[in-house]
């Protein structure tokens, strides 16, 4: 799945791949917290921000990088940035959860 993408459209792909998995796994650790109330999972879902953030922006990089390039394919980038950009107001969603949780377990 995380090959060395060398076309832009394995790039869309993977950045396809990423928003996917990244609103999955963040879905999975929120409803692992619903239904287990294990506070573990506020670390676990801190490493899971951190890793897939700089992927994410990482990724978005290359991917406008490619855009400013490639005038033809510029539409299905735009499309592959736009499912990425998608995942930051669920992210931010997830994360006001996290800290609502964070404060009724220290108190």
């Amino acid at each position: 799945m995380f090959q060395n993408p060398k076309t832009v459209s394995e790039y869309n792909s993977l950045g396809r791949k990423v928003a996917l998995l990244t609103f999955l796994l963040g879905c999975l650790i929120v409803s692992m917290y619903y239904f287990t109330a294990y506070s573990g999972v506020i670390y676990i879902s801190l490493f899971f921000m951190i890793t897939f953030f700089l992927l994410n922006i990482i990724l978005s990089i290359f991917l406008i990088s490619l855009f400013l390039k490639n005038k033809k394919e510029r539409k299905s980038i735009l499309v592959t940035l736009f499912l990425m950009l998608l995942n930051v107001p669920i992210g931010y969603l997830f994360i006001q959860i996290g800290f609502k949780i964070y404060g009724i377990l220290n108190n």
